[in-house]
């Protein structure tokens, strides 16, 4: 089985060489797979840095104009010559041995059409930072992405496309990402994940770890807790429609008290946390509104 890595990039220059060594330094040998960079329009010198990466012939690198990452990650789709097509973010590192335990997770069960891990914060912040506490916690706790291996469909832990792989003919078969997601609403990768398994696909979680470099400070997290009830409402109308919606708002609201109630008493900084992404994520769920289709002529 041959494995093709897609990491979609936007101005990430800084990062990208880090991203791409740590790829390319993989336990599983060099002949069963492939990198693929896909730079979405970025302006920061993306250019010439992905042109000098891809002279080594480690690696493709291919540009298009800006269209936002899923269009990005089904350019790279479409530009993949492996049967599992994996994916990672451009402000992730993926220990060596990555594409080895998503290979064998294929290996073990065939019938899978999707194989994925977790994303965990450097181990620096997570001891600093409440906000990345609080989303091991949530991840651990919540989704169950611990220890122990997990098979099944939509509640299976596997999915975030920073850490996880599908299967290319799957892909293809649902038509990849939706590009049609509006800006600042999060969410392509648990509408590719549920496309998938509501077509009858499986999933397999494995208890490998990615690091995410990202921002974890408080700031960062409101904003980003906000996009994802954007996201929430815009996942909701689109698969169920109106359907059981005022009862979800619900649940939405109850959230925050909910996640800075009992489990976080200890760590007064990890209940705030909890309380202000939870009831950010409720304002944009509560206040979002779908765009109007554009008429076409």
């Amino acid at each position: 089985m041959k494995l093709s890595v897609v990491v979609a990039t936007h101005n990430r220059a800084a990062l990208l060489p880090r991203v791409v060594e740590a790829i390319l330094n993989q336990t599983l040998p060099p002949e069963r797979y492939e990198l693929i960079v896909v730079d979405d329009g970025s302006t920061d010198g993306t250019e010439a840095l992905g042109t000098e990466l891809a002279r080594g012939g480690r690696l493709r690198y291919v540009r298009q104009p800006n269209r936002g990452v899923a269009a990005a990650r089904n350019r790279g789709i479409r530009e993949a010559h492996g049967e599992v097509v994996a994916f990672t973010d451009d402000d992730c590192l993926v220990p060596p041995e990555w594409l080895e335990r998503l290979a064998d997770g294929y290996t073990r069960h065939p019938e899978v059409v999707g194989v994925g891990g977790r994303i965990v914060a450097p181990p620096e912040v997570l001891r600093r930072s409440a906000v990345a506490r609080l989303e091991h916690h949530v991840a651990r706790h919540v989704y169950g992405a611990g220890d122990a291996e997990a098979l099944g469909g939509f509640e299976c832990p596997a999915g975030g496309t920073n850490n996880m792989s599908y299967r290319r003919a799957a892909l293809l078969a649902v038509g990849g990402f939706d590009e049609g997601f509006p800006p600042l609403v999060w969410g392509e990768d648990a509408d590719l994940k549920l496309r998938l398994t509501r077509a009858g696909g499986r999933l397999l979680y494995v208890p490998v770890a990615v690091v995410h470099l990202r921002d974890y400070g408080l700031g960062a997290f409101l904003r980003q807790s906000w996009q994802r009830g954007r996201g929430e409402a815009h996942f909701r109308l689109k698969h169920d429609g109106c359907r059981g919606w005022g009862a979800h708002l619900k649940r939405l609201v109850l959230a925050p008290l909910k996640l800075a109630a009992a489990p976080f008493r200890r760590d007064p900084a990890m209940r705030a946390a909890a309380a202000l992404g939870g009831g950010l994520l409720a304002v944009g769920a509560l206040t979002y509104r779908a765009p109007r289709a554009t008429p076409t002529h």
